[in-house]
């Protein structure tokens, strides 16, 4: 029975510590946060976070981690199944970083790890590039390169919606990348 309030503490503490953490970057760059100032916002000591964590960057990382854990835990299944509906995938994926958008306005911003976003980009790309290309006629590598501009595109379009406030709901700005990204294939494709 105490095994169980421990696991609840360590948990509440990794909490705050995230949220410190999150919280700082909302105004500045991982580079520049201090494992002090993360455990003054945290009410902890700094042997508490290093119990935990190396330094702000592995706290960063593992936020990273439970991310791309997340996304790839449901988006893969979504777009391996046949008939999938392309549509519903992206709004799922769109509502999920609405849900978590605390954390994901800030690591997919400025003041977040650039790789976070490429992270994001190849946990879809893996899985279906090489159809996506042979559907287009499109050679492997003009596939890439048009994967690359549509999905950090995509990226930049998200990180706009979760700036003004998600007004739009996630089928729209689904919608949207659809629409923006059939425009490219077009554009692409060869005649």
């Amino acid at each position: 029975m105490p095994e169980k309030k421990q696991d609840a503490r360590v948990r509440y503490t990794k909490m705050m510590i995230r949220n410190s953490l999150l919280e700082l970057l909302s105004t500045k760059p991982i580079a520049k946060i201090t494992v002090t100032e993360i455990c003054e916002r945290a009410g902890i000591n700094r042997a508490t976070f290093y119990a935990h964590y190396s330094d702000p960057s592995d706290l960063l990382h593992g936020l990273e981690s439970e991310i791309i854990e997340d996304v790839t835990h449901w988006v893969r299944p979504a777009l391996t199944a046949s008939g999938t509906d392309l549509k519903e995938v992206l709004t799922r994926l769109v509502e999920y970083i609405g849900e978590n958008a605390d954390i994901c306005s800030i690591l997919l911003s400025d003041k977040g790890d650039n790789s976070f976003q490429t992270k994001v980009v190849d946990v879809i790309e893996g899985q279906f590039m090489s159809s996506w290309a042979s559907a287009r006629q499109l050679s492997q590598e003009d596939a890439e390169y048009v994967y690359t501009f549509v999905a950090l595109g995509s990226v930049g379009l998200i990180r706009k919606w979760l700036a003004d406030g998600r007004k739009k709901p996630a089928s729209e700005i689904a919608d949207l990348i659809i629409k923006i990204s059939n425009a490219c294939l077009l554009y692409t494709s060869p005649s």
